[in-house]
């Protein structure tokens, strides 16, 4: 027996594998009783239950590539887009690009609309993108210039992607249902409440160069700027001193279009710019920058409002920087002068 395994170990790496597996289990069978057919397909068995093991321990690993957006929706959902960064790609793992169904479409939407599948409008994702940043150029040139920027969300989720984007944005928001009369009828619904609004400049380091100039060169249709000062006479005496400051927004961006009509309609007629998000069922023309999107995605909303929120603060931290500077250039420029007279003082005839 020991000369018989002997030579076929000397011809096993002349054998392909498989022969080679026949030939090992032959010597099996001679130990067990079984076949060499049986002993092939045993082997076989516990290579395919080896595999099968292995596969399972990779699959937690691997589960997320390609679909990791979808695999991780709470730690994924942040506002770090931006209109230079985003990609096609994360906006369709987002479901940006799903309308409304395709009987209650508006037929205005129809540039945006790429196409229909079951029953379902599909977004053209490509305008969405033009469209964004087109509004983000927009709303980074109003924070550039001081402008008030309004975040408005009237649905329970859109209300929380508001807050968020004004925190990270150092702007404003409107959560829940808009009050109306807030822009068109300011006099008698704030003089309601018992508060004082303090103007506070947007740069505070330089604050001290800027008192007395309480105008922005807004679109407000009020005197004095973008403030409006009003005296209430409906105060006492000693209150009535005391100048109240009406602000109104030189920009509102709408989360939910069709939810929020009272409030564009008090835009409109107060002229001011709004940025919206137009689902294939919403009227575009009811916003002055519309966005096609799908505004039932969470994800998807959180992208538009990280984008936009993004371009405001960029826009605050150019004024900011353009403002430092020239303060800075300022007040370098009275030190020469003040030099120059100290080394090249006037004669006392040029005083005369």
């Amino acid at each position: 027996m020991w000369a018989v395994t002997q030579q076929i170990q000397a011809i096993a790496p002349a054998v392909p594998i498989a022969r080679r597996a026949i030939v090992h289990n032959s010597l099996r069978s001679m130990s067990t009783g079984l076949t060499p057919d049986k002993e092939l397909a045993e082997v076989l068995n516990l290579r395919r239950a080896d595999m099968r093991r292995r596969l399972q321990s990779l699959e937690p690993k691997f589960r997320a590539v390609g679909s990791r957006l979808v695999g991780e929706p709470k730690r994924k959902m942040t506002m770090d887009n931006t209109s230079a960064n985003l990609t096609l790609e994360s906006m369709m793992a987002a479901g940006m690009h799903l309308g409304h169904s395709a009987s209650i479409w508006n037929p205005l939407n129809l540039p945006f609309i790429f196409g229909e599948r079951q029953g379902i409008h599909i977004i053209n994702l490509e305008h969405t993108m033009a469209a964004l940043r087109r509004a983000a150029a927009f709303v980074r040139s109003v924070a550039y210039n001081g402008g008030i920027i309004v975040f408005a969300g009237k649905r329970k989720a859109h209300a929380q992607l508001a807050i968020d984007a004004a925190l990270l944005s150092d702007q404003y928001f409107v959560a829940g249902r808009w009050t109306p009369g807030t822009l068109t009828n300011t006099r008698k619904l704030f003089n309601k409440h018992y508060t004082y609004v303090k103007a506070v400049w947007d740069v505070p380091e330089v604050s001290e160069y800027l008192e007395g100039a309480d105008t922005s060169g807004s679109n407000s249709q009020y005197e004095g700027g973008r403030y409006m000062k009003a005296l209430d006479a409906e105060k006492s005496a000693m209150q009535a001193k005391k100048e109240q400051k009406m602000f109104k927004p030189d920009l509102v961006i709408v989360l939910s279009p069709l939810d929020s009509k009272t409030m564009l309609l008090e835009t409109r007629i107060s002229h001011v710019p709004t940025v919206g998000v137009v689902d294939t069922n919403c009227d575009p023309r009811l916003v002055t920058y519309p966005i096609p999107c799908n505004d039932d995605s969470l994800r998807g909303m959180r992208i538009v409002t990280g984008v936009l929120a993004r371009a405001a603060r960029d826009g605050m931290d150019l004024r900011k920087e353009r403002i430092i500077g020239a303060v800075e250039g300022y007040e370098q420029s009275l030190l020469e002068k003040e030099e120059a007279r100290k080394a090249f003082p006037l004669s006392p005839e040029l005083l005369r």
